[in-house]
């Protein structure tokens, strides 16, 4: 019982560290809208391995919160925790840009009720905003005049969730999971009149901030099937849908003359504390895997999410339609060797194409990735009495995000994750020789 207690403690303390950090991977324009850049690795350092694919892969050694359903597989106690870190290069017709940035990921717990049913609580980041640009105008009928328009924006979105796995019929599971949306983005938008032979003409400048407040419960229903092909192969199937729901959003407006000194000349609230709503979509999500229960797995996943129907209080702002397809596989030439470690180190690659919700110039921003991985044991290969299995994942992906034209932003990113997974058995009865 000691045990037990020692750890959920550890995922208190671990998981009050992963809410004050919040995540931050780099200066990314994609993120000023909605509520920011959605976090597509909703798995493990696994999952993420082979292309964010996991709603038809179930794993007993790792917490699957893609798929609730899966959860029925972790007949083990299951810690998990991650970090996650991404470089990236922004460049559009005018120059280039580099960034890089990181931070606590990911934290699981999963526990075993009964043969029957398994749950997981966990964090992790929802989404995520981190942008700063600025853009420059011609003043009609005064050419040696320029406005200078600057924007920023930081702050993310976490989920708390708690999920369930339950077989309710031979081969069949189903799941539930609920989750709890909470975070802070702050926005500032200046705008600033420039000519070289007017000095007090740029002195000026007229700033715009918001800071909006987020939370809200968010609800997923799964169902995962396994069917025999043969002695050694299996087919799964796996589907999730994600309810739309609303979140409660209170906003503070407020309008502001400055100095370049900072110096705030006149402070207008436009809006103080208004509550208003903000509506995230319905989704919808099929994943499908051959395995041999052993050594590998191949699978692949479609995802989609009617992001036309966002809202957002009194915001005018339109989102595309998403979607996203990935295919993966895992190998692990002989995950049960005794004599040799590295017959037991797990091999992974994946490829990601997508949509994702944002339009530039009237054309929907792609992303294309391609991602790779390992898992390297910890210790002796797992067998009786101790039951104990620690793992080592690590996860990689490069990728682009852009239009199509390159006239417009683009984005290259290498993002890396680096995860820790402890199996263990904590409610086996000594047995006595």
């Amino acid at each position: 019982m000691y045990k037990v207690y020692r750890f959920l403690s550890g995922f208190a303390f671990l998981a009050s560290v992963a809410t004050a950090q919040a995540q931050n991977l780099g200066n990314s324009p994609y993120s000023a809208t909605g509520v920011g850049d959605i976090n597509e690795s909703t798995g493990s350092v696994r999952s993420f391995g082979m292309g964010n694919v996991g709603v038809g892969t179930p794993a007993s050694a790792y917490i699957n919160s893609s798929n609730p359903a899966l959860l029925y597989y972790n007949n083990r106690v299951t810690f998990e925790m991650g970090i996650g870190g991404q470089a990236k290069q922004l460049s559009d017709e005018v120059g280039k840009q580099r960034d890089a940035d990181g931070s606590l990921n990911y934290l699981g717990l999963a526990l075993p009720l009964s043969k029957r049913w398994s749950t997981a609580i966990g964090l992790r980041p929802f989404s995520t905003v981190n942008y700063e640009y600025v853009s420059e105008g011609a003043v009609n009928g005064d050419p040696s005049t320029k406005i200078v328009n600057s924007y920023t924006g930081n702050g993310n979105l976490s989920e708390v969730f708690f999920g369930h796995g339950i077989r309710v019929a031979k081969r069949l599971n189903i799941g539930v999971s609920a989750s709890y949306l909470f975070g802070a983005v702050e926005r500032e938008s200046t705008a600033q009149l420039v000519n070289e032979s007017d000095v007090s003409l740029s002195a000026e400048r007229l700033v715009i901030s918001e800071r909006s407040n987020y939370n809200g419960l968010l609800f997923k229903g799964a169902l995962a099937y396994r069917q025999p092909l043969s002695k050694k192969w299996s087919l799964n199937v796996g589907t999730v849908y994600t309810l739309g729901n609303d979140l409660t959003t209170k906003r503070r407006t407020v309008q502001e003359r400055r100095l370049a000194s900072d110096l705030v000349l006149s402070r207008n609230y436009l809006g103080d504390s208004i509550t208003t709503t903000t509506h995230l979509p319905q989704g919808i999500q099929f994943g499908l895997s051959v395995d041999n229960g052993q050594s590998l797995v191949v699978g692949a996943d479609f995802s989609a999410q009617k992001w036309s129907d966002y809202k957002s209080g009194l915001s005018t702002e339109k989102l595309a339609d998403s979607y996203r397809v990935a295919v993966g596989a895992e190998y692990i030439p002989n995950p049960a060797s005794i004599n040799s470690y590295f017959q037991r180190i797990g091999y992974r690659a994946g490829f990601g194409i997508g949509k994702t919700p944002l339009e530039l110039n009237g054309k929907q921003v792609n992303d294309v990735s391609l991602h790779w991985g390992f898992t390297l044991p910890i210790g002796g290969s797992p067998r009786p009495p101790e039951y104990t299995q620690s793992l080592l994942n690590l996860g990689f992906a490069i990728g682009r995000r852009s239009n199509g034209e390159s006239s417009t932003l683009q984005e290259k990113y290498f993002r890396i994750q680096l995860g820790f997974s402890l199996n263990s058995n904590w409610f086996i009865k000594p047995k006595i020789d």
